[in-house]
């Protein structure tokens, strides 16, 4: 029962310190490629300007962008 009980309270206090790092975070988007998107070149530029994570995406008028998903800052 002890050991029970010292497991209970060890995962709360963990998941209790995971959600204060991360409430208050907003994710922002920025499109930094307009044409002729490949994923090497826009993970790399994403995560060298802005330090988040790219991935290509087509668009409507099939067009292919960079779009860059980051933590936003202050």
């Amino acid at each position: 029962m002890t050991k029970f009980t010292t497991l209970a309270i060890f995962i709360v206090l963990f998941l209790g310190m995971v959600a204060k790092e991360t409430q208050g975070q907003h994710i922002c988007r920025q499109i930094l490629l307009n044409d002729n998107c490949d994923g090497p070149t826009c993970t790399a530029l994403c995560d060298q300007k802005l330090g988040g994570t790219g991935q290509c995406y087509r668009t409507v008028d099939k067009r292919f962008i960079c779009l860059c998903n980051y933590v936003c800052k202050s």
